[in-house]
């Protein structure tokens, strides 16, 4: 690992991220900045306190981690910490350039098992340190700045949604602490503040307004990177999702605005081999294709492995609806079934497209 950076912020420390794979070798998912600090969690306590990775040149979130109580972590040599994972399923490493970074990161893991039941001390649980060398007195300016710094963050609030403010917008959202995605997400979920972005939007396009377009791409570019769940399905909804489309094609970064929405609108035909008269089995399919569009297409320069996963996830959940929206549908199966029966040679075309309607079926249930 190369020598630490003097600009390097006081409770950053610099960091390896592995995970185990299947073969049971280390893979290296990247060097980076590790912190900790309180953190939002659906389902969990307001105080839970996570480490959070940073990618030294991306600045994408390589990893976020909510300290358990559970007897999970261990320390090995001076510069190593590792724990079996429960939420991805795999074992995690850090590996420290420095001891010290190592120690502090270690006394808040003990201090967070310790502090498991405050009310049963007997039932506290204790970590495993395999390593024999002194811990240390913690750091009081990496305490100091991580913590403060998190807890400032939580006060972030997003300017009016107006076109004066979309530059201040965009800034507030390229910069939201990993920790604080989701309150910004909620944020961004109040009432109608999501179709007063799409409205400026509109008027910004019909006035040609190249500034404050760039600005709508940036924003809306910021908003999917937050990686909510809840967000996404708000962003993806049939009367959303153009006006999302439409904001990213104003990349700053290329010569001309693209024609995304030209293409999905007028060059993407839909062919049914037979009739679905589901209107929302329909709308999953049609939104599953955006979503592929949109992370394949749109933004494959941008996405990181997180929030790459999540689109993904959610193709995943659309294609089940689909299946089991047509399974339950009384006129879907029976209209696809009688010309794989019928004997009729002169049918080979509709026999072969009603084979292929269930091979695509199969194949959603596969994926």
């Amino acid at each position: 690992m190369q020598p630490q950076q003097s600009g390097q912020s006081p409770g950053l420390h610099r960091v390896k991220l592995y995970k185990l794979n299947e073969t049971g070798g280390w893979d290296d998912k990247g060097t980076g900045l590790v912190s900790i600090g309180p953190m939002e969690f659906a389902n969990h306590a307001s105080n839970s306190v996570g480490l959070v990775v940073l990618g030294e040149e991306t600045q994408k979130m390589l990893m976020v981690h909510r300290i358990l109580h559970e007897d999970i972590y261990n320390r090995q040599d001076e510069t190593i910490i590792t724990w079996t994972d429960p939420d991805i399923g795999t074992d995690v490493a850090l590996s420290f350039q420095e001891g010290q970074g190592c120690n502090a990161i270690w006394q808040h893991i003990v201090r967070v098992q310790n502090d498991a039941d405050p009310k049963h001390p007997d039932h506290r649980r204790r970590v495993i340190d395999e390593f024999d060398g002194p811990v240390g007195h913690l750091d009081g300016d990496y305490l100091h700045h991580d913590v403060a710094d998190m807890a400032g963050a939580a006060h972030v609030e997003l300017p009016a949604a107006e076109t004066a403010n979309l530059e201040e917008i965009a800034k507030v959202l390229a910069h939201v602490p990993p920790m604080q995605r989701e309150r910004v997400a909620q944020l961004l979920m109040t009432p109608n503040y999501l179709r007063k972005l799409l409205d400026i939007f509109r008027q910004c396009e019909d006035l040609e307004d190249t500034p404050s377009l760039h600005h709508m791409f940036r924003l809306m570019r910021s908003i999917i990177m937050l990686n909510d769940t809840q967000l996404l399905d708000e962003l993806l909804k049939e009367e959303h999702v153009m006006g999302v489309i439409g904001c990213l094609e104003y990349d700053p970064d290329l010569q001309a605005p693209q024609q995304h929405r030209n293409f999905l609108q007028t060059a993407v035909v839909f062919k049914e081999v037979v009739p679905i008269t589901s209107q929302e089995v329909l709308g999953k399919i049609h939104q599953t294709y955006r979503i592929q569009y949109l992370k394949d297409v749109i933004l494959p320069r941008s996405l990181d492995d997180a929030t790459y996963g999540t689109l993904s996830s959610l193709m995943l959940f659309n294609n089940v609806d689909v299946v089991l929206g047509l399974y339950q549908d009384q006129k879907f199966l029976p209209a696809v079934s009688p010309p794989l029966y019928t004997g009729d040679t002169t049918s080979c075309a509709r026999d072969l497209a009603a084979w292929s309607c269930l091979h695509v079926l199969v194949l959603l249930l596969w994926k």
